[in-house]
């Protein structure tokens, strides 16, 4: 898609009200249902691969929904980039485990928010910023012209975005040194090499080493959110969970790999809200 047609297309979604802006995201994700395109393919070959013990018949329809799932969550997330935290957070309709967040923000040692895929997520870190000052990485997207103004519109949720480089990461260290909280993407593809593989629905993905390093040399716990949306435009449900002890441990092999359970936990919430179009499984692993 032109840039200029994706910038086109995201002002449509910011500009309508927030029922109607899901409900023409949905119908954009079922257009990718329909037609040939990258992202069915795609979500086709990681559901095939996580999912080969399913019915073929369950795997057709969960591909099916979390294409039209990615087409909401793209909807939403412009209509969030649009407005303040008092314009969205009212559509976090019930929070569950909330007072994992209250224990670990009192304990003062700070909080690695780990936030997969699924869902709002940009939401679930606008939630965490209103109860705790939070540090994000901004990868800047592809398309130059949205770098500014998806940087300016996590600023106006409450969010620091800190660059992903050596900068940023020692932004997150300092951060959780102040008692502050940050914010990962455990299911992000590490760039540059710096990652591990470790089992993902019994598949080697290549998994990020970030979050374990972070909660192993801070001592902060690891909660993990996830924002499922609730059915017809109802809102949002928040969870909040505490990692495994094993997401902090010294050994990063052991890390990575309880990092991935607790993703898949995640997952087992809503599968059709996973962003199952994300190349996980790219590259080789090394040969034992």
């Amino acid at each position: 898609m032109k840039p200029f047609a994706i910038r086109l297309l995201l002002r449509l979604f910011a500009a309508l009200p927030f029922r109607l802006a899901q409900a023409a995201g949905g119908l954009l994700g079922w257009l990718h249902w329909r037609l040939p395109n990258r992202l069915r393919r795609i979500s086709h070959g990681n559901i095939e691969r996580c999912y080969a013990q399913r019915h073929p018949r369950w795997r057709r329809q969960l591909l099916r929904a979390s294409l039209v799932e990615t087409g909401r969550t793209l909807a939403e997330s412009a209509w969030f980039w649009g407005r303040t935290p008092a314009q969205v957070l009212p559509l976090v309709r019930e929070v569950r485990g909330f007072e994992h967040l209250d224990r670990a923000r009192r304990a003062g040692r700070g909080i690695v928010f780990a936030t997969p895929h699924l869902g709002a997520w940009e939401l679930s870190a606008a939630f965490g910023a209103q109860h705790i000052p939070l540090t994000v990485l901004f990868r800047p997207p592809r398309l130059a012209a949205l770098r500014d103004a998806l940087l300016r519109a996590r600023e106006r949720l409450g969010m620091h975005p800190v660059p992903t480089d050596g900068a940023g990461v020692r932004a997150l260290h300092r951060a959780l040194r102040r008692g502050e909280a940050v914010g990962v993407l455990p299911d992000q593809q590490p760039r540059g090499g710096v990652g591990l593989y470790a089992p993902f629905f019994g598949q080697p993905a290549l998994t990020m080493t970030l979050l374990s390093r972070l909660a192993h040399r801070s001592g902060a716990p690891v909660i993990f959110a996830a924002m499922e949306r609730l059915p017809r435009g109802r809102g949002f449900r928040l969870h909040l969970r505490p990692a495994d002890a094993a997401v902090g441990d010294a050994d990063m092999t052991t890390a990575a790999a309880a990092v991935n359970r607790e993703v898949e936990k995640c997952i087992a919430l809503a599968p059709a809200q996973y962003m199952w179009n994300y190349k996980r499984f790219q590259g080789t692993p090394p040969q034992e």
